[in-house]
């Protein structure tokens, strides 16, 4: 199964409680529905809770943890919670990208759905630059230290310089990175402005780096739960160090903005 299918589950739970239950009413078919519901996902919370647990477990034991296996299960699970957030995904110039190469990927940030989106999209190991506040969330944080991800504190400059420091290491030993280079999410279709800072790494690690355009994520929190949100991803052609090595870090970013914004989708 490529995502989670929670519907037998409730349906094999609700006709239990009415066996058991029987007779019953109407309302009472409906409460069973609600309740094997609640119950189904919250089991399947706690199971990728502990399992989260259990692989940083066997890491710091020194156990080999497979990051193909990891990917395989948390592209799993997102794949549930965009089909529960009603978000359905297209993807547009796969081919861009080339799983065997070595990227800084560079998406517009329009919400936190992105990561999920990209998580998604993304079937091989990506590492991502994620905001600090998402080291505290208990149900994401072992997965995404698992995939590799490191978190930035950007009310501490010493920390920022240190992250990008070990974001470097990684990107040397071959790991493609995920990096908003707005910083923050926009919220909105129109980007914040790029980062010229974001480029240093691509120039010191001479990469290639992956513009990737993503669109209406913004409007998932509107949309939800009534409304699917259709979001387009667009892979853009990747850019050689041989195309932006002798440019600045702002004409980079401008570089790479322009690619970005050429697919943004306007209401």
């Amino acid at each position: 199964m490529n995502r989670i299918y929670i519907f037998p589950y409730v349906l094999i739970l609700t006709f239990i409680y009415l066996y058991v239950t029987k007779p019953f009413t109407f309302l009472e078919v409906i409460l069973a529905l609600l309740i094997s519901t609640i119950m189904v996902i919250l089991f399947h919370l706690v199971t990728v809770f502990i399992q989260g647990k259990y692989l940083v477990y066997q890491h710091k034991r020194g156990k080999n943890i497979s990051r193909e296996k990891i990917f395989l299960k948390i592209n799993k699970y997102l794949k549930t919670v965009n089909k529960f957030m009603r978000i359905h995904i297209r993807v547009h110039n796969l081919e861009n990208y080339d799983p065997n190469k070595t990227y800084l990927i560079t998406p517009n940030h329009q919400s936190n759905n992105d990561v999920t989106v990209l998580l998604d999209v993304f079937k091989q190991p990506v590492a991502y630059v994620a905001k600090a506040a998402i080291s505290k969330l208990p149900l994401v944080k072992d997965w995404m230290a698992l995939t590799g991800s490191v978190f930035l504190n950007r009310d501490n400059l010493r920390e920022q310089i240190g992250v990008m420091q070990e974001v470097e290491q990684m990107l040397n030993n071959k790991e493609s990175i995920v990096l908003f280079p707005e910083g923050t999410r926009s919220f909105k279709a129109e980007m914040n402005a790029f980062k010229p800072g974001s480029f240093k790494l691509a120039l010191k690690t001479k990469v290639d780096i992956l513009p990737i355009t993503i669109n209406n994520t913004y409007k998932v929190r509107k949309n939800f739960p009534f409304k699917t949100t259709i979001v387009d991803v667009y892979i853009h052609e990747s850019i050689p160090y041989e195309k932006y090595k002798d440019l600045k870090t702002t004409e980079i970013a401008e570089l790479v903005q322009n690619i970005v914004e050429s697919k943004i989708i306007y209401d």
